[in-house]
């Protein structure tokens, strides 16, 4: 009993702790040794990109792929979000804006938030589409956005994290 207490506790100080720095960029341009370097840019970029349809959260987890998803593991990875990042509508703000009601919501929407004029001005609406670009490479996707999250190489780790968030921001 003990040994799955300190397992419970060593998972949750890495998931509040290591995650939000691993994902945190320094902005030094410099690659840790052993590590694929960034690519300049995402292929796809904010402007004019097609968001898809605007549905309801539930109709999104219908979709085969989000349905597919390991949502417990989209909790663990989505740790990383709440460093900067509060989900519930009562929560008020951290460092980034409050993530409730997002999916379906235009990108710098939330009032009284200080977005970078770059997201502020993308015309972007957030659908699993565009948060799944977004997660990819944030800087890549909306040059000149002030959020330092450096995103998720892999896109099972962004399909989680989707269906996590997809839950998680009602």
């Amino acid at each position: 009993m003990a040994v799955v207490s300190v397992r419970r506790s060593l998972l949750a100080w890495l998931g509040a702790v290591v995650l939000p720095i691993a994902g945190c960029d320094s902005g030094s341009g410099v690659t840790a040794p052993g590590a694929e370097p960034r690519q300049a840019a995402s292929t796809v970029r904010a402007a004019g990109f097609d968001a898809g349809p605007v549905r309801t959260p539930a109709e999104y987890l219908n979709e085969p792929e989000l349905a597919a998803a390991d949502v417990a593991r989209g909790e663990l990875l989505g740790l990383a979000c709440a460093a900067c990042h509060k989900f519930r509508a009562d929560e008020g703000t951290l460092v980034g804006p409050n993530l409730h009601g997002v999916f379906g919501r235009r990108a710098g929407a939330v009032e009284g938030f200080a977005y970078s004029p770059a997201l502020a001005q993308s015309g972007l609406v957030w659908t699993p589409r565009s948060v799944e670009a977004w997660l990819e490479n944030p800087a890549g996707f909306v040059e000149g956005t002030t959020m330092a999250f450096t995103g998720y190489r892999s896109a099972a780790d962004r399909r989680d994290l989707i269906a996590f968030l997809l839950r998680a921001t009602q």
